[in-house]
């Protein structure tokens, strides 16, 4: 889907590079990029719920960007 919308973002740079039409193509990317970021967002929390206490220590979790 993004593969394809920054396509079509590129063909309209192209062809029809007035603002007005540019920015809907990136109002549109960026829509279809915080949906899907929302998702992973819930996939990720629904894990860590699942994960026992003990098991919650953020630098074993998440590594180097914990700090």
């Amino acid at each position: 889907m993004l593969s394809h919308l920054i396509q079509e973002f590129d063909h309209a740079s192209k062809t029809a590079p007035e603002e007005h039409a540019l920015l809907r193509h990136l109002d549109g990317t960026g829509a279809v990029m915080e949906t899907h970021f929302r998702y992973e967002e819930r996939q990720l929390v629904d894990v860590l719920h699942a994960l026992p206490d003990e098991d919650l220590d953020r630098t074993t979790l998440l590594g180097e960007i914990s700090s």
